[in-house]
């Protein structure tokens, strides 16, 4: 499915579903920073999302919000 027949669907589908709009780039953000606290391999995020090396997706995609960082302290 093309990106123009898909995006005005995904469009559709948010409204209905009573969600705000994203974009359809958003939901890949998302669902790289949930792999990455979810303590997903490296290796398979990066194959998941097609990037070339593990830099990229940490660069671009993994901030951590403050949960995450608590989360981390609490380890030790």
């Amino acid at each position: 499915m093309s990106y123009s027949t898909f995006k005005p669907r995904f469009i559709k589908l948010l409204k209905e579903l009573g969600l705000q709009e994203h974009t359809i780039h958003d939901t890949r953000y998302i669902f790289v920073i949930m792999l990455n606290n979810a303590n997903a391999n490296p290796t398979t995020i990066v194959k998941l999302v097609g990037h070339t090396n593990y830099s990229t997706t940490e660069n671009i995609y993994t901030h951590k919000d403050i949960e995450e960082l608590e989360k981390a302290i609490n380890l030790i």
